[in-house]
């Protein structure tokens, strides 16, 4: 159980709402309360974390509530701060499915909007977990969405890459199969869990006409009857325009 231990009202409403965002329980308590048997990890702010007494502290300010819930989660479920290795393992597409293995055991997982979002997700990642050494594996496919991943990857972290055969890494179910989220996820896992190859040349960004096509058939759904133009379809394939800025400007250029 976690418990939230705060006056500043501030934060006890931030701490408050990320919990019950993620469904998650929790006491609330002052500090004239006696901390529950059941207590394993207590939230608090940074400027209070010196007045309480107890040994399992996790504090924050109002930027990252968000890491500290999340560490604190971490902590109550008995997983470990540190780890000789932690392995990111990522199902690349539009939005990405990631899973995080600390020494074997599956730690943490996500399903992030973009794949720039990756970005945010490790250093939160790192945030939360100490270890000796990161190592990030994504599976070969997703296309352009891939390439968006790989670049991002290499031009903020210096963690080695490899890049995984996805054959067999995401499940198929069959009748009632899980819900596509559930289904990136467990690739996720499966791609940190599998051999890789080292990705040794830098990426370049280079969306096939095929997926330029697709990009600009979307334009048209997206819009009702507006096809954007090749180059604008290229920089969304490169993530340098949402579709809907790509359709303005394709508005712009007509009138």
């Amino acid at each position: 159980m976690i418990a939230v231990l705060t006056e500043i009202p501030r934060m006890y409403y931030l701490f408050a709402k990320e919990l019950k965002r993620k469904k998650l329980e929790f006491y609330s308590l002052t500090f004239r309360d006696r901390i529950p048997g059941n207590v394993k990890v207590v939230l608090t702010s940074e400027s209070e974390a010196g007045r309480i007494d107890f040994s399992r502290v996790v504090a924050a300010n109002e930027g990252n509530v968000g890491i500290a819930v999340e560490k604190a989660y971490s902590i109550s479920r008995g997983l470990r701060a540190h780890y000789s290795e932690l392995i990111v393992g990522i199902d690349p597409g539009e939005k990405p499915g990631l899973a995080v293995v600390g020494d074997g055991s599956v730690v943490h997982v996500a399903k992030l909007a973009s794949p720039e979002g990756v970005k945010d997700a490790i250093e939160d990642i790192m945030h939360i977990y100490s270890c000796n050494r990161v190592k990030i594996k994504v599976g070969n496919g997703g296309g352009v969405f891939r390439l968006r991943l790989l670049k991002m990857l290499q031009e903020n972290f210096c963690f080695d890459i490899e890049i995984v055969d996805e054959h067999a890494t995401t499940p198929s179910l069959g009748k009632g199969e899980a819900p596509r989220e559930v289904r990136d996820i467990i690739a996720a896992i499966n791609i940190a869990l599998k051999r890789g190859s080292r990705l040794k040349e830098r990426v370049e960004i280079k969306p096939t006409p095929g997926e330029i096509k697709n990009i600009q058939k979307h334009s048209r759904q997206r819009s009702g009857n507006i096809t954007i133009s090749r180059a604008l379809a290229e920089r969304v394939a490169k993530g340098e325009l949402t579709m809907e800025r790509a359709i303005e400007l394709q508005i712009q250029r007509k009138n």
